[in-house]
């Protein structure tokens, strides 16, 4: 029989931080504060680079401090980080802004791997896909509780009451993180023994089933991207006005929250032929979405896509913490997920830095590619028998 996952502070620490007011004017935000486009790329790219440069230290010290503490640690970082992009939009001081991207970039490390390695631990593999799920739901509940209110709090005193009901939201996720269970013993506290080895633990990126699944998870971020940077695009392209993005945004938030519905109907097993599965309907889903032009046909696809590689994306993350098991590596297990998460954070600071490029081969292609992409190490990563 089952056992009923009931909602815990994790759950409500992901509602308070997915309470982003301000995110449908998150580029308003900046630039009325004077800062430039090329500017926002700029800070978007330094957010981008702090995680990349500090994935596997601040890994390795998760590790040995534990996941409960970091997770209080980034939490302290997110309220100072928000709190910044008060100060810096009331000055008007580009400088503050890299300071609060900075910030955010630290606490997006601290929290990289450190919540996966944290609810495995907690949970263990048979309940891990389907609570990592409820606690993505929450944060998506969260988000959509937040842009409904959007509208309400931007009349009664713009961008900064936005900006103060964040602030407000993430502050209180800080009692909540205190207050989080402890992992077990064993989880996330790195032995006198091995403190000295810790880069060994790199070894297991030599392992070809660790090489494929990484790179099935940096088609998934490419897919994300190109979902969060390219979706107006090709509702322009097909004569829908770019008004309707945050209805469309707010549609398929609420369908993604099915997936963790899925992965309990499938709790037990290991997945890997539904996982499949979903993985070639996301990349023929791409690839219709990239050649269609019939607004009808765009528009449903756009609202299933996320779901259809939200849920396979969170049984590869169970496969991920499976194989660090079987690799006697679990006491690392926050520094492995860094390093994991690092080809997916190189992945989008080249998208970033290739925007021009990207834009000028077109949308059509860069979904195609991605679709086919995740096609090809689906299959790799699900035929392959550990």
């Amino acid at each position: 029989m089952k056992k009923k996952l009931n909602i815990d502070r994790l759950d409500v620490l992901a509602f308070l931080n997915g309470l982003v007011f301000y995110a449908p004017v998150a580029l308003l935000v900046r630039t009325y504060a004077g800062v430039t486009m090329a500017q926002f790329f700029v800070l978007q790219a330094v957010l981008s680079l702090t995680v990349f440069l500090f994935e596997i230290p601040t890994g390795i010290l998760t590790d040995k401090i534990g996941y409960k503490n970091t997770m209080v640690l980034a939490q302290g970082i997110l309220v100072l980080a928000r709190g910044l992009m008060i100060i810096a939009y009331l000055t008007g001081s580009f400088w503050l802004f890299a300071v609060e991207a900075v910030s955010e970039g630290f606490a997006a490390c601290f929290l990289s791997g450190t919540q996966d390695a944290y609810v495995y631990s907690v949970y263990q593999e048979t309940q891990y896909p389907v609570k990592i799920a409820r606690v993505s739901n929450f944060g998506t509940a969260g988000f959509i509780v937040s842009t409904l209110f959007y509208v309400l709090l931007y009349r009664l005193g713009g961008i900064v009451i936005l900006l103060v009901a964040t602030v407000a939201a993430c502050g209180t996720g800080l009692p909540c993180a205190a207050g989080l269970m402890p992992e077990p013993k064993t989880a996330g506290h790195v032995k006198e023994a091995q403190e000295q080895n810790h880069f060994h633990m790199l070894r297991i990126f030599r392992d070809a089933p660790m090489i494929r699944m990484v790179f099935l998870a940096t088609g998934f971020s490419l897919a994300f991207l190109l979902i969060n940077f390219f979706y107006v695009d090709k509702l322009l392209a097909c004569g829908i006005q770019e008004t309707w993005m945050s209805l469309i945004i707010l549609v398929y938030s609420a369908i993604q929250m099915l997936a963790e519905r899925l992965l309990d109907r499938i709790e037990g097993t290991s997945g890997r032929r539904e996982m499949l599965g979903a993985i070639l309907i996301a990349g023929i889903l791409m690839v219709i979405l990239a050649i269609s032009t019939v607004p009808a046909v765009v528009v449903l696809i756009m609202v299933v896509l996320p779901l259809v590689l939200t849920f396979p994306e969170f049984l590869l993350n169970g496969m991920e913490n499976v194989y660090i098991d079987r690799c006697g590596l679990s006491e690392q297990r926050a520094a492995i997920l860094s390093v994991a998460n690092m080809a997916g954070n190189l992945m989008e600071i080249v998208f970033l830095l290739a925007s021009a490029y990207i834009a000028g081969i077109g949308t059509a292609a860069c979904f195609i590619g991605a679709g086919l992409m995740l096609a090809i190490f689906g299959i790799a990563v699900c035929c392959h028998r550990a």
